[in-house]
């Protein structure tokens, strides 16, 4: 079976409302199992540290329309910071920054000096406290891997730094 974009008909009735603080709430409850730790920052991000990084989730509505909308759980990790851009970094973050199983590398970049995270996505509609959890502790492993073997060879701060 091949998808086709073009025979999916969207959805016409609007989406129930999935409670963006209900799901904050239960998200919270379980970074808390995984760490006491747990910081509620202002604008409503969770945080947790860890070793060279930290961990933080972030809730939102997604809107796709006028009556549609769904859940996004974003979980980054910062990698490194005040890095220099150079054509190196962008070919390895082009080149290998995407072939993790949960997560991506991205760069934040102003006036050639930039910020290295890890970051996944997931749909908060249907999510498993067991695939949150399992999602949280791989970027937050991988970021912090990625600390010293991207900044022997780039160069940078750390997030602790």
């Amino acid at each position: 079976m091949t998808l086709r974009p073009e025979t999916v008909s969207p959805t016409q009735e609007k989406v129930l409302d999935l409670g963006v603080e209900a799901l904050r709430d239960s998200l919270r409850t379980i970074l808390f199992n995984l760490d006491s730790g747990v910081e509620d920052l202002p604008d409503g991000t969770m945080r947790i540290a860890y070793n060279n990084t930290a961990v933080f989730v972030d809730i939102e509505m997604q809107a796709l329309g006028d009556s549609v909308a769904r859940t996004l759980v974003t979980i980054v990790s910062p990698v490194l910071r005040e890095v220099v851009i150079t054509s190196p970094l962008c070919e390895w973050i082009a080149t290998n920054g995407w072939r993790y199983v949960f997560g991506h590398v991205t760069l934040n970049a102003f006036m050639g000096i930039g910020e290295i995270e890890f970051q996944h996505r997931l749909l908060g509609a249907h999510l498993e406290a067991d695939d949150f959890e399992a999602s949280v502790l791989a970027v937050v492993g991988t970021a912090d891997q990625l600390v010293e073997t991207l900044q022997a060879r780039f160069g940078g701060l750390r997030y602790t730094d």
